[in-house]
């Protein structure tokens, strides 16, 4: 891993590449009945929804085994399966991540956890998987139900029981993966249950809950909290923490509270942070779309920089569209257009990207919150 450090930091030092991605991201089917509020595509609040024809694009199973040989071509470290819908709706779900920990690469999965299933538990820890997002949204059946309108009675604690017998059968085989962490993106319906996450995560043998910002659309506004509700949040926060750091969890409380908490009212998180450091997104990650789509991260959807239906992703990566959207990245201090077209405002990389220019500019990071 040092070895490749190395390269991708070089690589953006000499504004080439070296080295292929640290982590790829793949939404490997866009089908999801989770109907969570703050859902981009399957929300309830959402006027329309999706046509069948997009809703039904997933990336096969050959064409994943081919994906897999250009990441190992291009030393990706880490595979992230999540994104526009669940994986776990994919039906070759297991036969993929079994591929994937057979070619050497980690293996990290966001779900809404509602597609568990005791055989499918079961598979996770026999394969080692390295780690599961498990975005509930809430720590209580009430607030789920709040959260999630149109699933069943019930579903929180079928969550709930997949999660102890995880937990079970890691014990039993002596092992720590898969790691998990709560995933709470936190919204108007939902943040009074910010210290029962801890308490929840901590029941079913959880490692970390993530508070994560919510990402809204114009529908989907009313997940905004207003001046009294962040003050809520706040105090909150800060009682999560501590009773975090008393039952061994860890959070990101800390970071949430001074990234996002600003933006809360607004939904504009990091788009300031934009004119006074650089993204460096087009070195470290990437992004796959169900219909083959690459894309640079999770904001920037137009226009793709390539499709593995058409290419390699290792001719993508190092294709002249990716080198140029690196070159605007990296000055996005001098690309405006670039925050706005690729949703900067909201941007999950911000900390990642923070981190890096803090790596390679410690002197110049120092003004920088």
């Amino acid at each position: 891993m040092l070895i490749k450090k190395i390269k991708t930091a070089l690589g953006i030092l000499a504004r080439k590449t070296f080295t292929g991605p640290v982590e790829v991201s793949v939404d490997l089917t866009r089908q999801c009945a989770t109907g969570c509020l703050m859902c981009w595509y399957w929300s309830p609040l959402l006027k329309e929804r999706p046509s069948d024809e997009w809703a039904c694009r997933q990336i096969e199973y050959d064409v994943l085994l081919k994906l897999l040989g250009d990441f190992k071509k291009l030393n990706v470290k880490r595979l992230i399966f999540g994104g526009q819908g669940d994986p776990f709706l994919h039906p070759r779900m297991m036969d993929i991540v079994e591929a994937t920990k057979k070619a050497g690469i980690g293996t990290a999965i966001i779900t809404a956890g509602n597609y568990f299933n005791a055989g499918k538990i079961k598979k996770l820890v026999e394969l080692k998987t390295d780690h599961l997002d498990v975005s509930v949204q809430a720590a209580t059946p009430e607030a789920y139900k709040k959260v999630h309108p149109a699933l069943k009675e019930g579903t929180f604690e079928r969550i709930r029981e997949s999660l102890l017998l995880l937990s079970e059968l890691k014990k039993k085989a002596g092992q720590a993966q898969p790691t998990v962490s709560i995933i709470d993106a936190v919204c108007s319906a939902n943040y009074l249950d910010t210290v029962e996450m801890v308490e929840f995560a901590h029941e079913v043998g959880a490692q970390s809950v993530g508070y994560k910002r919510v990402d809204v659309i114009p529908e989907t506004r009313s997940m905004l909290l207003n001046e009294t509700q962040v003050k809520e949040l706040r105090e909150l926060l800060e009682k999560a923490e501590e009773r975090a750091a008393g039952l061994g969890i860890e959070t990101s409380a800390g970071s949430y509270g001074k990234y996002i908490i600003p933006g809360l009212t607004s939904g504009d998180y990091t788009s300031e942070y934009y004119s006074r450091i650089p993204c460096y997104v087009g070195w470290l990650s990437s992004r796959i779309l169900s219909d083959g789509s690459v894309i640079p991260c999770c904001g920037c959807y137009a226009p793709p920089l390539g499709n593995i239906n058409q290419d390699t992703f290792a001719n993508i990566w190092n294709s002249e569209k990716y080198r140029e959207f690196r070159q605007k990245s990296i000055n996005i201090l001098k690309n405006p257009k670039l925050v706005e077209n690729c949703k900067c405002s909201s941007c999950v990389d911000f900390e990642f990207n923070f981190g890096v220019y803090r790596r390679l500019h410690p002197f110049k990071a120092m003004p920088v919150p």
